[in-house]
């Protein structure tokens, strides 16, 4: 009896094509996930520095707020006083840490930008006597609201970053301040902006204290 070896047979060309073929296909798929991983995870980043810059900006001016002995109407506050817009500024007869001082914060977009900045500065309520300091830069990435005007509360697409909110009542002289900061980080894909909002309430004249503290200010 005769035995034959059996031929060594490999891949022909067409098979070898179709393998690469499906493993192209399924590197592709590969990639493409990991890409879309890695943008989901690079906005998830900038959403999470966005509102943490909110919330720095807004921890602080909630302390000088809660320490106010007056609160200028934001709505009073124009390019003169700040440099910006109405409702875009707030001013603030301030003893925070048991000093008196004037203290503004104002949200501002330099010109031909798309994102601005949230400010504030201080001086002596003595002025012009005392000193003034620089605006500072508290947080980055600020943009406007959607809609401009007068605020409505029913509509928060029109809040503006400091705004009197006399929809809720404090039984007293003191007064809701709304504050709305909407920022959106440039490695955001989205055009969608982080809001944070809340509302702080100042005691502005409770104790008696004078309308026209910091009513005379620095050059802005």
């Amino acid at each position: 009896m005769r035995f034959t070896r059996a031929k060594d047979e490999g891949y022909s060309l067409v098979e070898m094509l179709i393998v690469m073929a499906l493993f192209a296909m399924l590197m592709t798929m590969v990639f493409s996930i990991l890409i879309q991983l890695t943008y989901q995870a690079r906005d998830e980043l900038a959403r999470a520095r966005s509102v943490e810059q909110a919330r720095l900006g807004i921890s602080q001016i909630d302390r000088q707020v809660r320490s106010g002995n007056l609160i200028k109407d934001p709505a009073l506050d124009g390019v003169a006083e700040s440099g910006v817009a109405p409702y875009y500024s707030m001013r603030i007869f301030t003893q925070e840490g048991g000093a008196q001082r004037c203290a503004q914060w104002r949200v501002i977009t330099p010109t031909g930008q798309s994102y601005g900045n949230l400010e504030f500065r201080s001086w002596d309520v003595n002025y012009p006597a005392g000193d003034v300091t620089d605006w500072f830069v508290v947080a980055q990435n600020s943009v406007e609201a959607p809609t401009a005007g007068t605020p409505d509360p029913n509509d928060p697409t029109s809040w503006p970053p400091f705004w009197i909110d006399t929809s809720i009542n404090t039984g007293t002289k003191a007064q809701n301040i709304r504050v709305t900061l909407r920022m959106r980080d440039p490695e955001i894909d989205s055009d969608t902006a982080v809001v944070v909002s809340t509302v702080v309430t100042g005691r502005n004249t409770v104790f008696g204290y004078s309308d026209t503290e910091c009513d005379t200010i620095p050059p802005v």
